[in-house]
């Protein structure tokens, strides 16, 4: 099948029954949603409690921090230690972490330092759990539907988040409180735990390389080793590079959302999930027209006008204000909006579908060619690498960004970004071009040295031999 073919059939039903027809796959396939689905609504409702206690930018700053701390700390040890321990029951063991850490919230969460604390051990599980979910879908998918199942682990995730976020926590929140969110946050994590059972390694699995040496020896030697290998790859790079910007740009949303509630459209920031609902469907828009869009214009500038739109987004929720009042003067939209939501909130929900369909444009495609090029036995430190790589570039940004919030306000803020989000898209353009040449290059020399190796001797201008010595 021809690569058009193939990215046709990326999202194609039938293939998506035959890969949950395979309980093992099924079973995977499972824990991600309920695993993911309940991770993102108990930080959502963690942020939102934060928020409720302390009224303060820095202290929602502090929560995410704490989440992202252990993967600073523990990147590289849990990146080797997943190559060396049988994935299905590092599931098993996180899953049972988490459980009990939302038990552990039920009754401990009047505290804003004892939730920090808590939100350690969470993230410390969690920091195993996503790279191993990711690490077992090659060993458990033929290699002929491992893109299938790469787009199916990406549409789960995007769908994990708009469910947790907009649906899971908003209902729960307004029938039960935050404790009632923890209870639910244990049963899926149990349920998930239930499901490792199901995940025997398959043929492919068993013809895997398995470690025999000291469980923790040699731990900073392999870890350089796979950036080593990384660093050789230059597609695996910007893979990797495109991922960490994604990952990072979540996490500032997760600080930021709340606060333009309150700043910006002035509404409660327990309707940030209503409101900010068209992200999340333009999101999974967006990786099911991803296949269409990379075979017409290719993955490279489908991650570039991921980017652009990224950064549009971003200014126009920054400027949201000001353009309202543009419209409400010039009679172009009725000053309630539409269904009397009001108008600043029409125009961020209108804003927000875009900026969610751009979003997707960046991930699975770089997700897509790190699985198909990390090698199997560095498939846990590879995928660590990438969470490590995004929690570590933003770490100083994220301890800066709630103080920046508070002095300079979240529109600013939000323009900075978008600057930032730009200039990463003006450089994948640079890189794509510089890679394009190189490999015309090689596929140059390949066509010279087999003519050579027949006799035919190629001819070459002088002129061109003298602009390559320029060069």
């Amino acid at each position: 099948m021809d690569r058009a073919g193939e990215e046709a059939e990326i999202l194609a039903t039938p293939a998506t029954g035959a890969l949950l027809a395979d309980r093992r796959f099924a079973a995977l396939w499972l824990n991600q949603a309920l695993g993911q689905t309940a991770q993102y609504a108990l930080l959502f409702t963690l942020l939102l409690l934060v928020l409720d206690l302390t009224g303060s930018s820095i202290h929602m700053t502090l929560l995410v921090l704490s989440f992202i701390l252990p993967s600073v700390l523990l990147g590289m040890p849990v990146g080797v230690l997943l190559d060396r321990w049988r994935k299905e029951s590092v599931l098993l063991v996180a899953n049972v972490v988490r459980a009990m850490t939302c038990l552990f919230f039920l009754f401990f969460h009047g505290d804003v330092w004892i939730i920090y604390g808590a939100n350690l051990v969470f993230a410390a599980a969690s920091q195993f759990f996503n790279p191993a979910v990711v690490s077992l879908i090659p060993a458990l998918v033929p290699k002929g539907r491992l893109i299938n199942a790469n787009t199916l682990y990406n549409f789960t995730l995007m769908s994990a988040q708009f469910a947790g976020i907009v649906f899971l926590t908003p209902l729960v929140l307004k029938s039960a409180d935050e404790e009632g969110m923890f209870i639910l946050g244990a049963a899926f994590f149990t349920v998930a735990a239930g499901l490792t059972f199901f995940l025997r390694p398959g043929d492919q699995a068993r013809r895997e390389t398995r470690w025999e040496g000291p469980l923790f020896g040699g731990i900073p030697e392999d870890f350089r080793a796979s950036w080593r290998a990384l660093r050789g790859d230059l597609a695996s790079v910007m893979a990797m590079v495109q991922l960490t910007l994604s990952s990072a740009l979540v996490l500032f949303f997760a600080i930021l959302i709340p606060r333009y509630m309150n700043d910006t459209l002035d509404v409660p920031a327990d309707n940030a999930a209503f409101v900010f609902a068209p992200t999340g469907v333009g999101a999974i828009l967006g990786l099911r027209l991803l296949p269409w869009f990379a075979q017409r214009i290719g993955k490279e500038r489908v991650v570039t006008a991921g980017l652009g739109g990224i950064g549009f987004c971003l200014v126009a929720l920054a400027l949201v204000d000001p353009l309202a009042a543009l419209l409400e003067g010039t009679g172009v939209l009725d000053p309630e909006g539409v269904g009397g939501l009001g108008l600043l909130v029409t125009l961020t929900m209108f804003f927000a579908f875009p900026l969610g369909l751009s979003y997707a444009l960046i991930n699975a495609p770089a997700q897509t060619v790190l699985h198909e090029r990390a090698p199997a036995e560095m498939r846990g430190r590879i995928f660590t690498t990438q969470v490590v790589s995004a929690n570590f570039f933003s770490l100083l940004p994220l301890l800066l960004v709630g103080a920046f919030t508070d002095l300079l306000g979240i529109s600013l803020v939000l323009i900075f970004i978008a600057l930032g989000v730009s200039v990463a898209g003006g450089l994948n353009v640079l890189v794509a071009r510089r890679s394009e040449r190189l490999a015309a290059s090689d596929a140059s020399a390949r066509t010279i040295s087999l003519q050579a190796q027949d006799g035919v001797v190629p001819s070459v201008d002088i002129d061109t031999r003298e602009e390559a010595k320029l060069e």
